[in-house]
């Protein structure tokens, strides 16, 4: 995903964890954020709520296989009308990047 130009990487933490390093690439989209902001994803506003045939591809991480935050994020989305086939779920989250020693990105980068 991160190699996909027409994919996002989502980081569904909160502000400060995001701001404490996160996966290069990805934008801040907080879990408690999500409902209001897709049209950062690709979504329109429609009268009955979202519009997301235009929906982009995205995956989401939070801290770890411990975190909710990205759960509670996709299901907001697919209540919202985003299509489930283009969510993906980088499970291992910050935990895992940072142990693998993987590049983090930091309030200043």
């Amino acid at each position: 995903m991160l190699m996909d130009p027409d994919a996002i990487v989502v980081d569904s933490r909160t502000i400060d964890w995001f701001l404490g390093g996160s996966i290069p690439g990805a934008i801040s989209l907080p879990y408690t954020q999500v409902g209001d902001r897709l049209t950062e994803l690709g979504c329109e506003p429609d009268f009955d709520g979202w519009d997301c045939a235009n929906a982009e591809s995205v995956a989401l991480f939070c801290n770890g296989l411990w975190c909710g935050q990205s759960p509670t994020a996709i299901r907001a989305m697919i209540a919202a009308g985003y299509p489930a086939e283009r969510i993906f779920y980088y499970r291992g989250g910050m935990q895992s990047w940072r142990v693998l020693g993987l590049t983090v990105t930091s309030q200043g980068d």
